[in-house]
């Protein structure tokens, strides 16, 4: 059975499928109202919940691990609660996923409680389980007591547990864009009796949802996949442009909105044969090269390096050119010192798939024996 990588050009990954019981989104969405009733206050809030996901995004430390952002099913955003010890009130909004990249349009909550109370942040509620998500549509969301499960980080907790994953929501603070998780305590209500909530104008909702989907699109990068492209289907040879790779993955349905643009290509490089390294989707977007690691960053060899797929080279290089190696040595260096990938986690797509990519002539090996001894921080020739 040929098992080589013919769709490294375009592995099909599955979008997050997290889909929220419509009962809920109707709860949270109700009947429309007139846009006149809505308040420069509640207006205000949504624009200010889209820059706390937007600054959040941006940030390349502290990020939400890419499982807690797989499981959540709606995302509560309260961009300023004030420095208090006693009990305060501040407004936000609410929004649940319909879709894997889809949501449903803001609802106005409000918190009541306390916060930190040492300096003002921004609060964030990842509701993760299904009586969350009815708590929040109840108007009754409790927040923090003894069954609270600390929210973690990728910096300090790459690989989330289980506890973390099953808790019924997770809550973090925001200060500067710098995430961390929160001791906030009290309760958020969704105020169903405010005609308000329900009367957003379109095109103050367009600009808040593609802020909540970059942001789940948005990755600290905790690994790398390294992959050959092997063949396009329908052609002979491997693919000698960027932009052929590009225009099978739009074909493919692989595009993603981050940083409020889209991108076609899986892959975060990819490396020609003449070594020049191009570069792909951003790093901090979520790839769409290997299922399951779509939090490693992929990058790709132009090259079908299957002894069984191209055994003469009629399709292409048989192996990676000295200039590709040299490219890949200096880029990997790079990301490994940038987000401080330990070695374990620089794979073969073989190593974590059914498939021979990137081929049995890759010198897969050779490439972490010179990373392992390799000093510095290499800076690839890219256009």
């Amino acid at each position: 059975m040929n098992r080589s990588c013919k769709g490294c050009a375009g592995v099909p990954v599955p979008l997050r499928t997290k889909t929220l019981l419509f009962f809920i989104l109707a709860s949270l969405i109700g009947s429309a109202y007139p846009a006149k009733h809505v308040d420069s206050a509640a207006l205000s809030s949504i624009r200010e919940a889209a820059n706390v996901l937007d600054e959040i995004s941006k940030k390349s430390q502290n990020g939400v691990p890419d499982a807690v952002l797989n499981s959540t099913k709606c995302i509560a955003v309260i961009p300023s609660i004030t420095a208090e010890t006693a009990n305060v009130s501040a407004g936000g909004v609410a929004t649940c996923r319909q879709a894997p990249d889809s949501w449903s349009p803001p609802a106005f909550v409000k918190f009541t409680g306390r916060g930190n109370p040492t300096h003002p942040t921004a609060l964030l509620v990842f509701v993760l389980s299904d009586k969350g998500a009815r708590a929040l549509r109840s108007g009754d969301l409790q927040i923090g007591g003894k069954k609270r499960a600390p929210a973690p980080l990728v910096s300090t907790s790459p690989v989330t547990s289980q506890v973390e994953l099953t808790a019924e929501l997770l809550t973090y603070e925001a200060a500067a864009g710098v995430l961390s998780s929160s001791e906030a305590i009290g309760v958020i209500r969704s105020n169903a009796s405010d005609p308000s909530r329900n009367a957003l104008p379109k095109k103050k909702t367009d600009k808040y949802l593609p802020s909540v989907v970059s942001f789940f699109n948005t990755i600290t990068p905790t690994g790398i996949v390294i992959h050959h492209t092997a063949l396009i289907p329908g052609q002979k040879t491997v693919p000698r442009k960027e932009r052929d790779i590009d225009e099978y993955h739009r074909e493919r349905g692989f595009e993603i909105l981050c940083f409020g643009h889209v991108y076609h290509v899986a892959y975060h490089y990819l490396i020609m044969p003449n070594g020049k390294v191009k570069a792909g989707r951003p790093e901090r977007c979520e790839g769409a090269h290997a299922a399951g690691y779509n939090s490693y960053l992929g990058i790709s060899v132009v090259g079908d390096f299957s002894s069984e797929d191209n055994p003469t080279g009629e399709k292409g290089p048989t192996r990676p050119s000295p200039k590709q190696i040299a490219s890949l040595l200096q880029l990997c260096q790079r990301l490994k010192n940038r987000y401080h990938i330990p070695l374990q986690h620089i794979v073969r797509h073989s190593d974590i798939s059914s498939t021979q990519c990137p081929g049995d002539r890759f010198p897969f090996r050779s490439v972490l024996d010179q990373l392992v001894t390799r000093p510095g921080d290499g800076k690839p020739g890219r256009e």
